[in-house]
């Protein structure tokens, strides 16, 4: 049958044969044709209702048409909710625009040449609400190095549908430094270097060292003539891959308890310290109690009556779906992991390992990955390296 669309009908009557009969002289096609008894039931095409219907008229059969099958049914459904329809496909095709998009332009650490990187930035044409194709971050990268070369370090990046420039500010050439006696540039946490700019002082480690806490990275002094050295306040930006960690641990075990109906009731009297007659047992391998407590004594002796319930239960172990629960503890060790950060900063990478822990135990690790200045200034006590 070329015409998809199918409808439903039920025919009553007597001599159906005659009417399946006609149905053929006519090369009218019913389809899935059921009988019991007087009735008769099947699918004809929507086109061909006009005549089936003619028919039953003439031999004066029952005629009942019911709903649609197959892809009609599915038509039907899309005329009644066309508008839906129609709305869901703009809602997903304006969020797959809107992610191609720059909604918002951030600066980080711009210090006080915020205000004169944002009319460059303008200038050039990056601004919210333009197609992200149209942003080179490698060469926009270049040109901020270039503009600005007394900058220290200059980061241009995506954070989803924002994007992010980061300057971090060095001290200018014949700029006056507070000077408080010499100081190193020491490691702040573990890492890997990624770059040292050492503004003042002598760089003690290269890209790619891993470094430790505490370690001098940027030594107070600076040669001076040909032997000698002289102290300074060491100053400078050191770059290093550090890493954070969560941690989130979920039970595949779960314990369902249900009441069996049975029940156990006593009471004893009890003191502070002990009570006055032994407890009867309920006898329940497992159970629940819910206690009650009269006191007798009033204030002046601490006597109570406590009465029991005991309520025999059955403990059911069932265990859960290990992928439904890698999933529940993947989020829940990325979300751990997120608030160990402030709300500007971003991971570069991110990543979850699981392990289990005497086989109930299922342990995700969340690690994340970000690139960070280390360095942190700390006075020389020995006044060397």
């Amino acid at each position: 049958m070329k015409d998809h669309f199918l409808r439903r009908f039920q025919v009553e009557g007597l001599n159906l044969e005659k009417l399946l009969r006609l149905a053929a002289e006519r090369e009218m096609d019913l389809l899935q044709v059921r009988r019991s008894g007087r009735r008769m039931t099947g699918l004809v095409a929507e086109k061909r209702l006009p005549e089936l219907e003619e028919l039953a008229a003439q031999g004066g059969w029952a005629l009942r048409l019911g709903g649609y099958a197959g892809l009609s049914r599915w038509r039907e459904r899309l005329k009644a909710r066309w508008v839906v329809c129609a709305l869901v496909l703009l809602a997903l095709g304006g969020v797959l625009l809107s992610m191609q998009m720059i909604w918002a332009v951030e600066l980080i650490d711009a210090g006080t040449y915020a205000g004169d990187v944002r009319a460059f930035l303008e200038e050039t044409g990056v601004r919210p609400f333009i197609w992200k194709s149209r942003v080179d971050t490698a060469a926009l990268k270049e040109a901020l190095e270039w503009r600005y070369p007394k900058v220290a370090w200059v980061e241009v990046g995506w954070r989803g549908t924002v994007l992010q420039v980061r300057l971090v500010e060095g001290t200018p050439m014949g700029e006056t430094v507070d000077w408080h006696g010499s100081q190193d540039i020491v490691a702040s946490r573990d890492g890997v270097v990624v770059s040292v700019v050492p503004l003042a002082g002598t760089a003690m480690c290269k890209p790619g060292d891993t470094v430790r806490q505490g370690q001098v990275l940027i030594a107070g002094e600076e040669r001076e003539g040909t032997d000698g050295t002289r102290p300074v306040s060491a100053r400078g930006i050191v770059m290093a891959r550090v890493w954070e960690g969560a941690r989130v641990q979920v039970s595949l075990r779960e314990n369902q308890t249900e009441y069996t109906g049975a029940t156990f009731q006593r009471q004893y009297v009890s003191t502070p310290w002990f009570n006055l007659w032994p407890r009867e047992e309920s006898g329940f391998a497992q159970q629940d109690i819910h206690a009650e407590i009269m006191p007798l004594g009033g204030l002046f002796l601490p006597l109570w009556v406590r009465r029991e319930t005991c309520l025999e239960a059955q403990v059911t172990v069932t265990w859960r779906d290990l992928d439904q629960a890698k999933a529940e503890a993947g989020l829940a060790a990325l979300r751990a992991l997120g608030q160990k950060i402030g709300r500007n900063e971003v991971f570069v990478d991110k990543w979850v390992d699981y392990c289990m822990i005497e086989s109930e135990i299922l342990e995700a690790v969340a690690m994340g990955e970000r690139r960070i200045d280390i360095g942190r200034s700390e006075p020389r006590t020995d006044g060397g390296v």
